[in-house]
């Protein structure tokens, strides 16, 4: 149920805010303008929602600024943000009417938390600006633009935009730029194969090696989800290598082979290195398989003798992990350009 709130009640607030010379105010502040201001409302039953009620519309009018949801005092029914932060100047003219929503927004209109609606105000009024939405910058940078805060947005954030994926990232000109792809390129080994490594341990034994070596063209550091996310870049630096080969080495697990399966969905080119796996699973040190026994390896993509040693591998409960071959297995594998393979 909305409380109601009269443009008197919302003026005496207002000057009352603003009397104490601070751009933010905290709880304590907001409270005792309220006293003073808004005496009748302060000693009512209800007097809790009355602020709250009262600091939604002047937020609403552009009066100012509510925190992020998670900086609100929920101690006690309804919420009340622990501080306000001033924003319009009273004198600059009348308040703003009641918020037309962009159509992209009109799911704001049924908005029920406070910051939350503030937040889609602000964001309804700067599209309303006409701003200039090219080229599409990252969401720190977008929330800079709208609010003063490059952190802002992302207490809004989900995995598919804003507002739990109703708000695209898109219609704010935000583009969401990959991690980084953690490399050593080789210049001298260009046109030799490329090593991704999913461990970090290996990554750095198999780059250290590949300095003298020379046998691979880049090492790539693929840490499952950022590499995931990186498949683009990972094909560009390929290109620029001119890797004859992209190669792949991971855990001798099911979540090792799974994450190897969805990086070759992206990049069909890349495929398991035949020489260390055969290594692992012939020299590497077994260990028991979360969960016990897994189900059987896909044949598609593996050499023969691989998937059916995989199997056997999974079937006995156990587990391979990538670091068994390290800095001193690197000592005898074989050097010199294009011995990767």
């Amino acid at each position: 149920m909305t409380t109601a709130v009269a443009d008197q009640d919302l003026q005496a607030l207002d000057s009352a805010l603003r009397a104490a010379g601070q751009k933010r105010l905290t709880q304590r502040e907001i409270r005792q303008a309220f006293t003073g201001a808004c005496p009748a409302l302060a000693t009512a039953p209800d007097a809790r929602a009355r602020l709250q009620a009262l600091l939604v519309a002047l937020a609403g009018r552009g009066a100012l600024r509510l925190p992020d949801p998670k900086r609100w005092d929920d101690s006690q029914p309804p919420p009340l943000p622990t501080s306000v932060e001033l924003l319009r100047d009273p004198a600059a003219g009348p308040p703003e009417p009641a918020a037309t929503w962009l159509p992209a927004l009109a799911f704001a209109a049924h908005e029920q938390h406070p910051a939350r609606r503030d937040t889609l105000l602000q964001i309804n009024r700067w599209l309303k600006s006409g701003p200039d939405l090219e080229p599409p910058v990252p969401l720190r940078e977008r929330s800079l633009h709208i609010f003063g805060d490059e952190r802002w947005l992302e207490a809004f954030q989900s995995p598919d935009g804003l507002f739990d994926g109703r708000l695209p990232l898109a219609l704010l000109g935000v583009v969401d730029p990959p991690p980084p792809l953690a490399h050593e390129m080789q210049p001298a080994a260009l046109g030799a194969p490329l090593l991704v490594l999913a461990g970090l341990a290996s990554y750095h034994s198999v780059a250290s090696w590949n300095r003298e070596a020379r046998a691979l063209s880049a090492v790539v550091y693929g840490g499952g989800p950022a590499l995931l996310a990186a498949t683009d870049a990972l094909q560009q630096l390929a290109a620029r290598a001119g890797a004859s080969a992209l190669f792949y080495v991971g855990d001798i697990d099911p979540d090792g082979l799974a994450i190897l399966d969805r990086l070759r969905l992206a990049v069909p080119a890349l495929q398991p290195h035949p020489a260390l796996y055969r290594w692992l699973l012939q020299h590497g040190r077994r260990a028991p398989l979360a969960g016990g026994p897994a189900a059987p390896v896909s044949s598609a993509g593996w050499p023969a003798d691989l998937a059916a040693a995989i199997t056997a591998l999974f079937a006995a409960g156990q587990r391979i992990a990538q670091e068994n071959f390290g800095s001193r297995e690197l000592r005898g594998w074989p050097a010199g350009r294009h011995a990767g393979t």
